[in-house]
């Protein structure tokens, strides 16, 4: 029989018709994704990791740096006061004169020590600022980055990488620089003292290291392909983990006892990573297997090069044991480096990621040219949008004009285009192609920021700030948080006044559960919160998308009636699929399809027999006549 696949969202897939089973892979997650980067692109790589952790946490850094050379000079100095020890012993009858070679090998041995766990406690610091600094930085180019961006799934997949391994991975590459220096400088003070004894014995030990850069460089581009190909099935389990977790979610989980099913598709996915972890594991270690091998064995050919000198004459007791201390010393220096370079060479990859993410931020100006005043009239001109990822248009050869202190409804069935189309006038999507006019200067030559500081937006969606109530008010102008009175105001042409200042801290109280003495108010009330805060920010232009979807039939007429005097004087761009709510409106765009299908006043619509006039009176014949609703 044959065993059902595992999907990309972790989905049992039968296996039918004859075609081999889909089966879910790296190379499905990551196609035409770009090769491992080169050794070319190191040095500026490692420049860019540095530079995030000066800017991050220059003392420690710079602490962190002493200590690596210090800890370095401290090997060198060790294995010249142990030869003296070496040859004083070899050569004295009494213990007399080593005595003071002795004391200086343990004194530099206990600060050697000492420099080490001071070290390994800046690390931690340094570790913990870098991240936090790579962390701010991500989220500065979230909050800039095109609002489009976030409807594309490769978008998502790379902002979770450079999330969760921007800091933590130029971290890496600064730690595996410190090693490497820090070997570097062992293995300098080792080689100067081989230099000195037998020259010959340099080259033979740089040979053995070849094999370990070898498997580092394929292993660290074995594992930088799989965190790259994995990132999609992560985020599925993610999110399949949040719906267990999230206080929303977990309430439908449990009504419709999804737990066992969805638990399933977790473990099905972890399974799946596992599965992949292991592949890429065992041939990381069959190559580990072989460097090995093959690098001991060239250390067994320099060691026994060492006792052919010391047999033959050419190296005296006390040196062959130095020379063989360095050895030694070198052989552990050799397996540090390697690490050293497997975090150096295997950050980049992350930390090149990275870069290009910040690469996107810094793309987008910060101004974008001409800063206008509150429109006389807005006008769309053939607007066509097309989401990432998507090749069907959303919005598609759109015109339309909107005067200053007009309200103006959209109206269509779900999936007509009425909220993308809201986003595009809102100044949050730019065009696909066409043009918005404000005032008869086009939109794409203006400072986006400034623009929309003259607008308001209360989406469906809209946001629950687990904040206090003043603050999810404030929030529309945030540079006037302090002003409650304001606030205040706002919330009674909301009616949220009442209930909010009943909370246990008034204003003050967090809303929502999430967080301890929070309290929690019912869909309805949020709403009103959602539209105080849309009164609060006091802009010319207001976009309400289905302002009235949680209300009560009683509050969502009330609202209507007075929408005209709650925004007088201002513009009004309302969203609705409830026809009965927009009839009071200037001017009805019907949207079918994405496309402008009808437009005019309610009495215009009605009259012309059309879309509007047909689904007005389902609608209304619903309310009417409950049988002509079935």
């Amino acid at each position: 029989m044959d065993k059902p696949e595992i999907s990309a969202h972790g989905a049992e897939q039968p296996p039918g018709n004859g075609k081999p089973p889909e089966r879910f892979t790296i190379d499905d997650l990551m196609p035409g994704a770009e090769g491992p980067r080169d050794w070319r692109r190191l040095p500026r790589l490692v420049r860019t990791s540095f530079r995030l952790a000066w800017r991050a946490a220059p003392r420690e850094l710079l602490i962190s740096c002493g200590l690596q050379v210090f800890n370095g000079v401290a090997t060198f100095v060790q294995l010249l006061i142990g030869r003296e020890v070496l040859q004083a012993l070899l050569g004295s009858t009494g213990l007399g004169p080593v005595i003071p070679s002795v004391v200086a090998l343990v004194l530099v041995g206990a600060l050697q020590r000492f420099a080490t766990a001071a070290e390994q406690e800046q690390s931690e610091l340094l570790r913990e600022l870098v991240t936090q600094h790579a962390q701010s930085s991500v989220l500065d180019v979230a909050a800039r980055i095109d609002l489009a961006e976030f409807e594309s799934p490769a978008f998502f997949n790379r902002l979770q990488r450079v999330s969760m391994g921007g800091g933590m991975r130029s971290m890496e590459m600064v730690h595996g620089l410190f090693g490497l220096a820090r070997a570097a400088a062992g293995a300098a003070g080792a080689v100067a003292v081989l230099l000195v004894l037998q020259p010959l014995l340099v080259p033979l030990l740089a040979v053995t290291a070849l094999p370990l850069w070898i498997v580092t460089r394929k292993n660290s581009q074995d594992t930088f392909r799989f965190f790259v190909g994995i990132t999609a099935l992560e985020r599925a389990r993610h999110y399949l983990a949040s719906l267990f977790t999230d206080r929303q979610s977990v309430k439908e989980v449990r009504a419709f006892g999804l737990g066992g099913y969805l638990r399933g598709r977790y473990d099905r996915l972890g399974a799946e990573r596992v599965r992949e972890l292991r592949a890429v594991t065992r041939q990381r270690l069959r190559r580990s297997l072989l460097g090995g091998v093959s690098s001991a064995f060239l250390t067994g050919v320099t060691f026994a090069v060492l006792a052919w000198l010391y047999v033959s004459g050419r190296l005296d007791l006390a040196s062959a044991g130095v020379a063989a201390a360095a050895l030694t010393q070198m052989a552990g220096t050799l397996a540090m480096t390697g690490m050293s370079v497997a975090h150096l060479y295997g950050a980049s990859l992350f930390v090149q990621d990275y870069e290009e993410f910040l690469a996107q931020g810094s793309a987008i100006p910060r101004e974008r040219g001409t800063r206008l005043p509150a429109f006389r009239e807005l006008r769309a001109e053939g607007v066509t949008f097309v989401y990432p990822g998507s090749t069907a248009p959303a919005v598609r050869n759109v015109s339309l004009t909107i005067k200053a202190g007009e309200v103006i409804a959209l109206v269509g069935e779900n999936g007509s285009g009425k909220t993308t189309l809201a986003k595009l006038l809102a100044q949050l999507y730019r065009p696909t192609s066409g043009h918005i006019w404000w005032d008869g200067t086009d939109t794409a030559t203006c400072d986006e920021e400034a623009l929309r500081d003259f607008i308001t937006v209360i989406f469906q969606d809209f946001v629950k700030y687990h904040l206090s109530g003043r603050e999810n008010i404030g929030f529309g102008r945030h540079e006037r948080l302090d002003d409650l009175e304001a606030i205040r105001d706002s919330a009674r042409l909301a009616d949220a006044d009442e209930f909010l200042s009943r909370l246990p801290e008034a204003y003050e109280t967090v809303l929502g559960k999430e967080f301890t003495g929070g309290t929690d108010l019912s869909v309805g009330q949020w709403q009103r919160v959602a539209l105080a805060r849309a009164f609060f920010r006091d802009a010319p232009f207001i976009v309400l998308d289905e302002p009235t979807a949680s209300l009560d039939a009683r509050a969502e007429h009330e609202l209507f009636q007075r929408i005209r005097d709650l925004f007088r004087g201002r513009t009004v761009l309302l969203i609705s699929h409830r026809f009965s709510t927009v009839r009071s409106a200037d001017h009805i765009y019907v949207l079918h399809g994405g496309e402008i299908e009808e437009r005019g006043s309610h009495e215009e619509l009605m009259a012309s027999g059309g879309r509007y006039s047909e689904l007005f009176t389902l609608q209304a014949a619903a309310f009417l006549d409950p049988e002509a609703g079935r």
